[in-house]
């Protein structure tokens, strides 16, 4: 038994300096490639292949369980609530074994219900976890130039803040446990309502004579231009949406939560209800697994405009 249980307890802290990340998906493998670059060993898990991540340099882990007994600070970044559950909570997950001195950075966009239930579970195994969120595509994470919103303890926020640093040069922290996730919620009915617009816009454009590629061309640095613009404006007029950058259904989902979000607070949300129309034909259409730039094919139907666009 050491002397010191406090000094075998910073012994271990300075000892353990790898960062885990758990969801090697398109956000998650840049960041784990941004905190190589920063100079962190990165252990990482995948449920499919991760050959992609261990020819960036990184440590691929067998199971989420191996990256919590390597890793004291851990990114996790998930499509679903039943992911994270799995993650925290599954036979294998984080909460399956000692959580002592782990701190889990939750960056997905999920329910705050869902997250405050598993930071219940790794707290009863000895572990903390940050409600994060990331506002941005995967071009901007590649570029550190994402939004990294982060709530919950200051104190734990501090003790990672090498590690948000690392991942990206654009890192707010925005208060109590669940802020981040609204904060995300926010940023999202942006981009809800200016994918939506940009495919009304070049529907429109259409509808009077104009070609799409050459309207979206000339707009795309006018006053009305936006990130969402010029990120899927190109690929709706191209009807190139086969290659996924962000879901119709994942911007769907998160509709749905900033639907229930203004329906608690008491607050009228008009423009992205009548948005939210657009994704729902999407869906209904078969769109959910494309690209959101997809809507467009969607409103161009809804225009009368169809000419065989799958």
């Amino acid at each position: 038994m050491p002397d010191d249980p406090n000094e075998e307890s910073e012994k271990r802290r300075t000892t353990v300096t790898s960062v885990g990340v758990i969801g090697l998906g398109q956000m998650g493998l840049p960041m784990a490639r941004n905190l190589m670059k920063a100079g962190f060993p990165v252990v990482g898990y995948r449920r499919g292949d991760a050959s992609d991540f261990a020819a960036s340099g990184g440590t691929v882990a067998g199971s989420v369980r191996e990256v919590a007994e390597r890793c004291e600070v851990i990114l996790c970044c998930l499509p679903s609530a039943a992911a994270l559950e799995e993650v925290v909570d599954g036979p294998r997950g984080l909460a399956a074994g000692d959580c002592a001195g782990r701190v889990l950075v939750e960056l997905s966009t999920l329910d705050t219900g869902v997250k405050r239930r598993m930071a219940g579970r790794l707290a009863e195994r000895g572990g903390e976890m940050l409600d994060c969120a990331i506002s941005g595509i995967p071009r901007m994470m590649e570029e550190r130039a994402g939004v990294v919103f982060v709530s919950g303890a200051g104190s734990v926020a501090e003790r990672v803040q090498p590690q948000l640093d690392a991942i990206s040069a654009k890192v707010f922290y925005m208060g109590p446990f669940g802020a981040a996730l609204n904060a995300k919620l926010c940023a999202n009915m942006l981009v809800a309502i200016n994918i939506a617009a940009t495919a009304e816009t070049l529907t429109l454009g259409r509808k009077l004579g104009i070609d799409p590629m050459r309207l979206y061309e000339a707009l795309k640095e006018g006053a009305g231009g936006s990130l969402q613009f010029t990120a899927r404006g190109g690929r709706m007029a191209a009807h190139d949406w086969d290659k996924v950058m962000g879901s119709t259904a994942t911007l769907a989902k998160d509709i749905g939560l900033i639907e229930a979000r203004g329906a608690e607070t008491g607050c009228p949300i008009p423009v992205l209800s009548a948005a939210a129309e657009l994704y729902g034909l999407a869906m209904a259409e078969g769109h959910g697994n494309r690209d959101v730039a997809a809507v467009y094919a969607s409103a161009i139907r809804r225009a009368g405009l169809d000419d065989g666009i799958k």
